[in-house]
């Protein structure tokens, strides 16, 4: 895969990635729901020409809905809903998209047995799942399936999507601050922060349990940013096996990805590769 090109669009931010000589080149740029066609393409044009090497192919993962591998029908970026491979075209080599999750999942999955049951739980700005069974996403009858982040969840407050009670913006919307400053405080032991985290990690546990009770999946690799909070992955797995059957709890591993940053983008790279 050294000559081709993984792109991984977020609502916060835009990766771009390759590999030469069996070292990593990367880019990040901020995106934000206001970020225009014009400024990506800018700057995946600037990153291609930077590149040592003519790119063989350009996977383009995206937050969003992906018909046909080459048009985006729906994005909570509106600059990407109705957005073409063609719009991104910036040489004479073919350009892919795919929807992030799924790119996610293809790069965990890629060295599982294709029989098993598996499941890439992006867990970021929202939260979003991919599922891999028998070799194959599931894919639902519009393509929507995997979108765990508006599951309901009942609260003391009242129902809530999973999303707002465990997904990074409702943990920053909890905490009534930012990234940066969050972790300082969870850094400093402050209680207000570590109950935020402790509480977002509940539900995700409870999502996660969810999941092992309807899939029965054999593996779960957890990624993104939301990850990063001290005292969130150990919550979420306690309130998982204490919600889970006890027998799919133990037929199911639980991991966090190896490339967290790079797990869409390495997909997208992946997904490239193969078409």
């Amino acid at each position: 895969m050294d000559r081709f090109v993984g792109i991984d669009i977020g609502c916060t931010k835009m990766l771009m990635l390759a590999e030469y000589q069996g070292e990593k080149i990367t880019k990040t740029v901020p995106t934000g729901f206001a970020v225009t066609r014009e400024h990506l393409k800018n700057e995946i044009v600037s990153f291609i020409q930077g590149l040592p090497f003519t790119p063989s192919g350009m996977g383009v993962a995206v937050v969003g809905f992906v018909e046909n591998e080459n048009k985006v029908v729906f994005s909570s970026l509106s600059s990407l809903t109705g957005i073409t491979t063609s719009d991104l075209q910036v040489g004479d080599f073919p350009v892919y998209f795919i929807n992030d999750v799924k790119a996610a999942t293809l790069h965990e999955t890629s060295s599982i047995d294709p029989n098993t049951t598996s499941v890439v739980i992006v867990i970021g700005t929202g939260i979003a799942m991919g599922i891999r069974a028998n070799g194959q996403f599931v894919n639902g009858a519009n393509g929507w399936s995997g979108e765990l982040g508006y599951i309901p969840i009942p609260t003391p407050e009242g129902t809530n999507r999973l999303a707002k009670l465990a997904g990074g913006i409702g943990v920053l919307e909890m905490a009534g601050t930012d990234a940066e400053d969050l972790q300082q405080r969870l850094e400093q032991g402050n209680q207000e922060a570590q109950e935020v985290i402790l509480t977002a990690g509940k539900y995700m546990g409870i999502g996660l349990a969810i999941v092992i009770n309807l899939l029965n999946p054999e593996k779960i690799v957890l990624g993104g940013g939301t990850l990063k909070y001290k005292g969130y992955y150990k919550a979420a797995l306690e309130h998982a096996q204490q919600h889970a059957l006890p027998d799919l709890w133990n037929a199911c591993t639980i991991e966090q990805s190896k490339e967290p940053g790079f797990m869409v983008a390495q997909g997208a790279r992946r997904f490239a590769f193969r078409s």
